[in-house]
């Protein structure tokens, strides 16, 4: 009996051990499935990338040959006319407040170091309305007529 009990615990030893063998097989295998899809996953991302690549560089191009024909034919037009295209699509634009950056840079070379509330009251005192300051103070920083000295605060290039 004591025979039968050892073998039936050799048994079910043996049995546990080819499930725990058979569960990493399993397992390794299912990894190894997960690496060859993101493997191909990962190839098929570079192959969009490079196509997107390609199709940005065409774009490039054909803005590139658009543009210079586009000026080739403002310059034809131009030369006709006596007159620039720019020059007449601006004018009559009403949606836009003259002088409001020569106004900012004349306030901020007149005061020195200046935040964007005294420039805003200084242009409300000239009558002047200054939708989306913060964009036009950007502007005359990038155009290099102002800096920012601090959140909120410019001073004269």
């Amino acid at each position: 009996a004591a025979q039968r009990r050892a073998e039936a615990e050799e048994e079910a030893r043996r049995k546990a051990e080819a499930e725990e063998e058979a569960r990493r097989q399993a397992e390794a295998e299912a990894a190894a499935q997960r690496r060859a899809k993101a493997e191909e996953e990962a190839k098929q991302q570079a192959e969009a990338k490079k196509v997107v690549d390609e199709l940005r560089a065409q774009r490039r191009e054909i803005v590139a040959r658009y543009n210079k024909e586009l000026k080739a034919i403002e310059a034809q037009i131009n030369k006709l006319t006596g007159r620039s295209r720019k020059a007449s699509s601006s004018a009559g634009s009403s949606s836009r407040t003259p002088g409001v950056s020569a106004k900012i840079v004349e306030i901020v070379n007149a005061k020195g170091e200046v935040s964007t509330k005294e420039i805003n009251a200084e242009l409300q005192a000239a009558g002047i309305e200054a939708k989306n300051l913060s964009q036009t103070m950007a502007y005359l920083k990038r155009k290099g007529d102002v800096v920012s000295v601090g959140h909120g605060k410019y001073a004269p290039a």
